[in-house]
């Protein structure tokens, strides 16, 4: 461990993060009110469905696409709903693994303390806890803040990087300092963990098959506009939804740089490939998660543990929220490239609903075009079909938030899901346009 640098403890920082509000939970009466409208309106897009089918004559390949949506957007929710992981009861100090924190850093001056803070407050025997920060030569005041830091918590780690080489070969570096963990748990400079979230990942990590665990994140400053709203409801129900109908089938397919936890002896096996990745001659600079997650899910069982929180903060800015999604939508292109070598090999039900999760996001500009413009405009049919369908599967990811947060953010998962059809389904195009353009999105 590295010495404190001064002998007098600097001040407790004060979290520059947004305080996160605990999510108010419905009653179990009110609970029970909302599914029944949840399922109603579940009959109701099945009913309205179904009509279409009398078109299957005239238009075959939309019915059946449009079918094909329905069955693959419900399946994930049934799905989701039957996940339970089966853990062990309690474990004791003595059975816990040695877990590192490590958290690659670039440009975090604002949020990096906070960060920090919760890692080090963590419920965690002392003895079994490595807390490392690996700043990326940041161009601010990020190191600064670190070492501000570290003179009050000499149990932290700090390793500042001459070179700029991007959050992988950060993340890289923590993980050859802790040599002897057995679990490395990579956490984002914008994140923050609950004291509690350590202790109930590493019970997912019993079973000695369990390659890497993905935490369930929250946003920490979904106030803050109506921007960050959209993405809260977005964040719940792809985590509470998609991650868990993923871990049903040990196969959750991106454990997020927010919080997840990673088997030593897993990365080991696949850390120079990874670090060495490349697509199309390039190096591969942007979705270091599910890279990492892609390289293990082959041989590995990958879960998601819903009882294991974390919250970070959001894009605040338009600009900066298209930024992020490009980058994804290009890791999540390459990844899948990749991921379709191993993935027939998964149980049918994932596997199946895998290939055509690539294939359905891929024809969607298509599909948007010909509903809201081709036959508008060139064969005069207004699309009433098309767009009741779309609402009824927004207000299905609306209303889902809703059984689970007594809140009126609900909404705003609505209108995500129309502004994902509006605007952001035109980013997979150009993503694929763009793919070998591998500079750092948010950099």
């Amino acid at each position: 461990m590295q010495q404190p640098s001064s002998t007098m403890p600097a001040p407790e920082p004060v979290s520059t993060l947004p305080t996160p509000t605990p999510p108010r939970t419905t009653g179990p009466i009110e609970r029970g009110l909302l599914y029944f409208v949840l399922a109603a309106v579940i009959v109701a897009i099945c009913a309205y469905k179904s009509m279409s089918v009398r078109d299957i004559t005239r238009a075959p390949a939309w019915v059946i696409y449009s079918l094909v949506v329905l069955v693959y957007i419900l399946s994930r929710f049934v799905l989701g709903a039957m996940y339970h992981p089966k853990l062990p009861r309690g474990m004791g100090d003595a059975d816990l693994p040695v877990m590192a924190i490590v958290v690659p850093a670039y440009n975090e001056e604002r949020d990096i303390q906070a960060t920090l803070h919760a890692c080090v407050s963590v419920d965690y025997p002392a003895d079994k806890l490595r807390v490392v920060v690996v700043d990326d030569c940041s161009t601010d005041g990020t190191l600064r803040a670190i070492r501000e830091f570290e003179r009050g918590h000499p149990e932290l780690v700090v390793l500042p990087q001459a070179v700029n080489q991007g959050k992988r070969a950060a993340m890289a570096v923590g993980v050859r300092w802790a040599r002897d963990a057995d679990v490395f748990v990579f956490i984002d400079s914008d994140s923050q963990i609950e004291p509690s979230a350590l202790r109930k990942l590493a019970r997912y990590f019993a079973d000695p098959r369990v390659g890497a665990v993905a935490g369930h994140t929250d946003v920490a400053n979904r106030d803050v506009n109506f921007l960050t709203r959209m993405q809260a409801v977005r964040y719940y129900v792809a985590f509470r939804v998609y991650k868990s109908a993923e871990a049903l089938f040990s196969s959750v397919t991106c454990c997020s740089g927010c919080f997840s936890g990673y088997r030593r002896e897993a990365v080991d096996r696949v850390l120079d490939k990874w670090l060495n990745q490349t697509f199309l001659g390039e190096p591969s600079t942007y979705g270091d998660d599910r890279s990492l997650t892609n390289f293990l899910l082959r041989d590995w069982r990958v879960l998601y543990a819903p009882d294991a929180h974390a919250y970070t903060v959001v894009p605040e800015t338009m600009k900066k929220f298209l930024r992020q999604q490009m980058r994804w939508k290009k890791s999540w292109i390459r990844e899948s490239i990749r991921a379709c070598t191993f993935m027939w090999r998964k149980h049918p039900i994932v596997s199946s609903s895998f290939y055509l999760g690539i294939f359905l996001p891929l024809i969607a500009p298509q599909i948007v075009l010909k509903s809201l413009v081709f036959d508008p405009y060139v064969q005069g049919t207004l699309p009433y079909w098309y767009v009741g369908g779309i609402l009824a599967m927004a207000l299905l990811y609306g209303l889902y938030y809703r059984v689970y947060r007594r809140e009126r953010l609900w909404y705003h998962g609505v209108l995500f899901a129309l502004f994902y059809t509006a605007v952001l389904v035109w980013q997979f195009p150009l993503a694929l346009a763009t793919m070998r353009d591998s500079k750092w999105g948010t950099r």
